[in-house]
């Protein structure tokens, strides 16, 4: 049921609700992937860029009857994924924001539209910075001595899970500020524990980073020490907001008791 007394929908109403957003977007997903699919040339144009530009490398290799068509089509997948996301997240919060009080309605669009920035920005921060570079050092390594044939599977899981990452872990700042907003962790446990959160980012540098080398392990920590720091600084705002919230609601409390006694 909706949290607005005047919007009140039965259960049905609500799936059938469901039903309908999630048929617009499997509709809108399935067009983007086509379309990704027909202009694969482009999108594995864009998938090479660092390969070709960094590398000696400008080429693929199969080993299979059916891998070339499977990794287009992985490909394409991942592409329609990406182009329909902001429609997947228009689609989620239209049908979540009508049981949300008009705060907090207020309070998740700016939400969403953050935490959609900060993942597109880990993602192209590890397309034009660190993919190259662990590209470069990966794929000249031993060049010398071996013969390099690079799987076209292997550097799309590769590539993929590279970026990921990096998309994933840019959002600590909000995750950061979530759990103060909650309730859960303040700014100034958060500035205590600083050096223990440092050894934390290195592990979870070294695990997140898929090629596994010492330089793009630290373009992944360098940049989450810096989130981390602008996450200590949303939790405060969310602490000095919690503070005026709570002192707004406690001066409101008196006058109605005062409004009471006379």
């Amino acid at each position: 049921m909706s949290k607005d007394k005047t919007k009140t929908m039965p259960l049905m109403g609500h799936l059938g609700e469901l039903r309908r957003r999630l048929t617009y977007v499997a509709i809108v997903v399935v067009i983007c992937v086509i379309a990704a699919f027909v202009e694969q040339k482009w999108v594995f144009k864009v998938l090479m860029r660092p390969l070709v530009e960094y590398t000696s490398i400008d080429e693929l290799t199969t080993l299979g009857v059916t891998e070339a068509f499977m990794s287009v089509l992985k490909v394409s997948i991942y592409a329609g994924l990406i182009v329909s996301l902001p429609f997947i997240l228009y689609q989620f919060w239209g049908f979540v924001m009508p049981g949300l009080y008009e705060n907090e309605k207020r309070s998740v669009v700016p939400y969403v539209a953050s935490t959609t920035a900060l993942f597109l920005g880990g993602v192209a921060f590890a397309y034009f910075v660190v993919l190259p570079v662990g590209l470069r050092f990966m794929v000249g390594y031993g060049a010398d001595i071996f013969n390099q044939l690079l799987q076209a599977e292997r550097y799309i899981n590769f590539v993929s899970m590279f970026l990921l990452a990096f998309g994933v872990v840019f959002e600590l700042p909000l995750v950061m500020m979530l759990l103060a907003w909650a309730g859960i962790v303040d700014y100034v446990r958060m500035r205590k524990v600083r050096k223990y959160a440092i050894l934390v980012e290195a592990v979870v540098a070294m695990i997140f980073t898929p090629s596994q080398d010492p330089l793009s392990m630290a373009l992944m920590l360098i940049p989450l020490m810096i989130l981390y720091e602008f996450g200590i600084w949303l939790a405060r705002i969310v602490a000095r907001r919690k503070a005026k919230r709570a002192e707004s609601e406690a001066l409101a409390a008196v006058a109605e008791a005062e409004g009471a006694e006379s």
